[in-house]
């Protein structure tokens, strides 16, 4: 029986980016789980690039209890996010001054790891009530998976840890997470007679000023619970431009914004596109169209907080709140009390130093042993 270091060393060596099938992945997931002890379903979708992902929901068999109604689903994701090409042991890991290195390693099938340690290290005919697992694909580009399951509505549980770096302390509120692109258009001509063309990167980088102004609205109404306590809005990408001899006909700008609690998501959207006509209207010309790519609610706190007080106790650590996204606001469709918890730091996450500690992945197997024995036996 390997433990949840060797397991994590498996898995970290599976490469999982979002652009493959997360096949493997589940597939190993289920060497783990007896056929005996566990009812197990996939639902599969193929990706826009024909890509095979699967999502798993297995159920412990209790007796008197129907399939799909479980007391507890701990929920994780499979898929990673890209790694630079110069990071040669992203997926050789290795273990080195006490920590874990590889991608996804934190990110996050270090809690991975800890689920298939922990249901491997009890006895699962003695559960009363059901426990679940619920791997899903496609997290880190947009909570696919999540809400393929959400949307089929296949389960329900009364209780769900989603897997996320937390340091284990037991994350009741995160921020949601939005996308949107800005397309502005403008007129090619060659750069020696500028006045035949219209930049559209100097348009852009009024845009840009616009969208500062958007941040400072945004940035007035908070929520103390978060830092920052406010939606940020961050310009990640600009692309335009065809040669260093033309006045460039186009330039994209990627937006992206990440809205509080309580927060409409398409207030920042709303706010957006009336500086897209403020600006229309001060430098005439200027054209700029807004798409919005994604919406993805905040993640607010469950009605109760019982499985947090019993995490809580366990851990000592107390209960946050995150600036990241997370498949939460979607599991909370499909139970009745959602907290995000796991080992790891998220700021090693995405990084070419993406670690573990290995002391929490044992604190942590050690707390989902607890929680399982004290909700589900």
């Amino acid at each position: 029986m390997k433990n949840e270091v060797d397991i994590l060393l498996d898995l970290v060596a599976i490469p999982s980016v979002s652009a493959l099938s997360n096949r493997p992945v589940i597939d190993y997931a289920l060497d783990y789980l007896d056929n005996s002890v566990w009812h197990t379903e996939l639902f599969e979708y193929r990706d826009g690039t024909g890509e095979e992902k699967a999502n798993l929901v297995a159920m412990s068999r209790a007796r008197g209890m129907l399939w799909r109604e479980s007391e507890l689903a701990l929920v994780c994701h499979t898929d990673t996010v890209p790694f630079d090409p110069a990071w040669q042991d992203a997926v050789n890991p290795e273990v080195r001054n006490g920590d874990l290195f590889g991608r996804g390693s934190c990110d996050v099938k270090g809690f991975l790891a800890c689920i298939l340690a922990s249901v491997s290290q009890m006895d699962m005919t003695r559960l009363r009530k059901p426990l679940a697992i619920v791997l899903t694909a496609d997290e880190e580009i947009g909570c696919i998976g999540a809400k393929y399951l959400a949307g089929k509505a296949r389960f329900r549980s009364r209780f769900a840890i989603v897997g996320e770096p937390t340091g284990l302390h037991a994350v009741r509120a995160g921020k949601g997470y939005a996308l949107g692109e800005i397309i502005v258009s403008g007129k090619e001509a060659h750069s020696a007679f500028p006045d035949r063309g219209r930049s559209a990167i100097r348009d852009a980088a009024r845009v840009i000023d616009g969208l500062d102004r958007v941040a400072r609205k945004l940035s007035a109404r908070k929520n103390r619970n978060f830092d920052p306590a406010y939606t940020t809005l961050n310009v990640g990408v600009i692309q335009g431009g065809t040669a260093k001899n033309i006045i460039p006909g186009e330039c994209r700008l990627t937006v992206e914004w990440r809205p509080i609690p309580g927060q409409d998501p398409k207030w920042a959207a709303e706010l957006i596109e009336a500086e897209l006509r403020l600006l229309a209207r001060r430098f005439p010309g200027l054209r700029a169209r807004f798409n919005v790519k994604r919406m993805d609610p905040a993640f607010e706190p469950s009605a109760t907080d019982d499985l947090a007080k019993l995490v809580q106790s366990i851990t000592r650590r107390r209960p946050t709140t995150v600036s990241f996204g997370t498949e939460a606001p979607h599991m909370a469709k499909l139970a009745d009390e959602v907290i995000v918890c796991g080992p790891g730091n998220m700021g090693t996450a995405h990084t070419n130093s993406e670690r573990v500690p290995i002391a929490e992945l044992s604190k942590c197997v050690s707390l989902l042993k607890l929680v399982i024995e004290r909700l589900c036996e």
